[in-house]
């Protein structure tokens, strides 16, 4: 295609010129979902034996924040350019607090 032809494009044709391919689109969902879980699990494990409340109150602080981190680890998911960052910059995110969490332990 040259310049001229995609100018003559109607918005919407031009919107689906750029759509992600499918496989790329699925594994930034599957990033989303269970990267998502893995970060606000080592999350939640981490602000619990951090903050100095007794366990039952550090548990319950730290799973309602673990919530809002699940929501924007989806989120940072389908922001990235990269379908393979997606993926992989969780599980660097949850190994790094996991092995801070068992050095705190």
């Amino acid at each position: 295609m040259t310049h001229s032809h995609v100018t003559k494009l109607t918005f919407m044709e031009k919107v689906s010129l750029y759509r992600p391919k499918h496989g790329a689109l699925i594994s930034r969902v599957l990033a989303a979902i269970f990267g998502g879980y893995l970060v606000a699990a080592n999350v939640c494990g981490f602000i619990a034996a951090l903050l100095p409340l007794p366990a039952v109150d550090a548990t319950l602080v730290a799973t309602m924040l673990a919530f809002a981190i699940y929501a924007v680890s989806g989120m940072r998911a389908f922001s990235l350019q990269s379908p393979m960052r997606a993926c992989l910059e969780p599980l660097i995110m949850s190994a790094c607090l996991y092995a801070a969490t068992q050095m705190m332990s």
